[in-house]
């Protein structure tokens, strides 16, 4: 079954979701079916560090859909898609991307709250491995420190497509490792 990978970018200090990313493709082998990316409508003007981060701008999402538009828009990528309920995501903390999105949005999570979070098991095997990588880390470092490096294929960090694309990736390395193809060794 198809998964998707997911993730966001943020206003501040509200919030509110500025962008969504999401990457459907085979676990078994990485292809990927199709990508989601969708600016969205705050309804507030985006702070200038957010604006420094993403390259987001105001004029970039005043002609753009709601969070409850776009919310929907994903719901229908992924029920066209076929996608598995469990949704892939970089951190999960006292939420999760996935649920924010729907959260923010006031309407059903077909995703049914359920979700896998790669930077979990990375920390997870960072933690098991000795390795001073313990404390808090990024994706772009994950990528980094598991010889990944960053793929740029759909942009730089803090692009919620590209990031999503890359937590696909590193989702897939770890995959490997389960099934035996990879030896892991963290810099």
């Amino acid at each position: 079954m198809r998964v998707i990978a997911i993730d966001l970018e943020l206003n501040q200090p509200s919030s509110k979701i500025i962008q969504i990313g999401a990457v459907c493709f085979q676990p078994e082998s990485g292809e990927v079916y199709a990508t989601f990316n969708q600016l969205v409508n705050p309804g507030e003007p985006i702070a200038p560090e957010i604006v420094a981060l993403t390259g987001i701008k105001d004029k970039d999402v005043c002609s753009q859909p709601t969070i409850v538009k776009a919310a929907s828009e994903l719901g229908r990528f992924k029920l066209k898609l076929k996608a598995s309920p469990i949704g892939i995501v970089w951190g999960a903390g006292r939420s999760n991307d996935v649920r924010k999105i729907y959260d923010e949005a006031l309407i059903e999570n077909p995703f049914k709250d359920r979700i896998l979070d790669v930077k979990g098991v990375f920390q997870m095997y960072a933690n098991a491995s000795g390795s001073k990588m313990r404390s808090k880390i990024g994706l772009g470092n994950a990528c980094e420190n598991l010889g990944l490096g960053w793929d740029l294929k759909y942009g730089e960090q803090h692009n919620a497509l590209a990031d999503a694309f890359n937590t696909m990736r590193v989702y897939m390395f770890f995959s490997k490792c389960l099934k035996g193809a990879v030896d892991i060794k963290l810099g």
